[in-house]
């Protein structure tokens, strides 16, 4: 059920007979592209800090005590357009959370100690992603399609901007995305939604609602340098080649949706099978991709032996081509459909799950999707479509390369070429 209250505040509940646990899920519509170049990692930061005492759970151990006593668990996540608070308890516990969750939003204290404590544990953070080469080249990657935007930067921000980042600007910040009109709330468990509705309304009835800023759009630039390499002495080389992708609100989506199954999710991907099991190339080998609201790019990422770079991106750049040229095998694409409706299906069993996924699309489309309406969507996938966005998608003026690993970074240019299909 979805009720909005007087100040804007969505509550979603998801009843689910026979579960044990409820989950609660607070997501802000805000992220890391909301922020400019001199706050970058404000949203972060400001996630963090949220954890380390409120007004009346003054300590990160107070409110630590306050979840884990009664058996429960709790995270926050920044992304670039959603930051989330959750946890999970046991069902006759939901209320003392859902105090605990609101005093940390609506009542977090910024003590000036826990800022630097935290500063320093944020600049670790970031210093120990050049530590593994597999995360640094996945953040390389959204560089290379987004150069000089937030959408290719880090969620964390940067150490430089971490480090002057002021508690007067984390406060402004917070004032200013931080309201109830941005915000949904979405429990699901054995739970009745009159009583969480009465919960709720308690702790934020009287919370002021006011419009909040958007953000700057982040169409990924054409002419840039399409290919980023940093040389360090690892075992191996790690690989991402990234192309366009498209926003989650497109009809595109689940085209792409099913060509991203098809080339690398799961073991019998084209990707896994040609590269690893036929050609040998690579171990690590899969794709992903990452929708926004007016973009979105399409990744391929890699562990590969160095003397198999080379041989690796050309094998990767042979299977988005086939995806261009030769339409997809009816009993191909049937197989790829029942193994995502089969993904979503399997995804949705616990209470922690249905919350996060219906809040997260309250959040972003302002509406909810029903598992029937996807499952619909995703069988609805034409081997036409799943052509025709390729086509779009793999065009060589949209590839990226970002390469980590002790190949010899003057092969820029060569691979630049490889790009093109010169």
């Amino acid at each position: 059920m979805r009720t909005t209250l007087k100040n804007g505040l969505r509550l979603i509940t998801t009843h689910m007979p026979g579960m044990r646990s409820a989950s609660i899920a607070f997501f802000f519509a805000v992220g890391s592209r909301y922020e400019t170049d001199e706050i970058a990692g404000v949203s972060h930061f400001i996630e963090h800090m949220l954890f380390k005492g409120s007004q009346h759970y003054p300590s990160a151990r107070k409110i630590s005590e306050a979840i884990e006593g009664v058996g429960g668990n709790f995270n926050g996540s920044t992304g670039k357009e959603i930051t989330s608070y959750t946890a999970r308890v046991p069902g006759e516990d939901l209320p003392v959370v859902l105090d605990v969750l609101a005093d940390m939003i609506r009542h977090p204290l910024f003590d000036p100690i826990e800022i630097e404590k935290e500063r320093g544990v944020i600049i670790e953070e970031l210093s120990s992603t050049q530590d593994d080469p597999q995360e640094w080249v996945n953040l390389l990657i959204d560089e290379a399609m987004w150069p000089n935007l937030p959408l290719g930067r880090d969620d964390a921000g940067n150490i430089e901007s971490v480090k002057r980042l002021q508690r007067q600007q984390m406060l402004e910040y917070l004032d200013t995305y931080y309201r109830p009109n941005s915000l949904v709330v979405s429990v699901a468990g054995n739970i009745d939604h009159q009583e969480v509705l009465a919960l709720v309304e308690k702790l934020f009835h009287d919370w002021e609602a006011r419009p909040t800023p958007s953000w700057t759009p982040c169409l990924p630039p054409l002419h840039t340098p399409p290919v980023r390499m940093i040389k360090k002495a690892t075992e191996q080389t790690n690989i991402c080649l990234s192309t366009l992708g498209t926003a989650y609100g497109s009809p595109d989506y689940y085209p792409l949706l099913l060509i991203n199954g098809l080339l690398g999710d799961g073991m019998s991907s084209r990707l896994f099978q040609t590269l690893r099991e036929e050609q040998g190339l690579a171990y690590d080998i899969g794709s992903y991709f990452n929708s926004y609201y007016e973009t979105g790019s399409l990744v391929v990422s890699a562990g590969v032996d160095p003397s198999h770079t080379q041989e690796a991106v050309h094998s990767i750049l042979a299977e988005l081509t086939r995806l261009c040229d030769e339409p997809v095998p009816t009993a191909e694409l049937e197989r790829i459909k029942a193994y995502i409706r089969g993904s979503i299906l399997l995804g949705l069993e616990g209470t922690q799950q249905v919350a996060s996924w219906l809040g997260s699309q309250e959040c972003l489309y302002n509406r909810m999707w029903s598992i029937d309406e996807v499952l619909a969507n995703v069988s609805a996938v034409t081997v036409e479509d799943i052509q025709r966005v390729a086509r779009i998608c793999f065009a060589p003026q949209w590839r990226r390369l970002a390469v980590i690993g002790p190949d010899d970074t003057r092969r820029a240019g060569y691979f630049k070429t490889v790009l093109a299909g010169v």
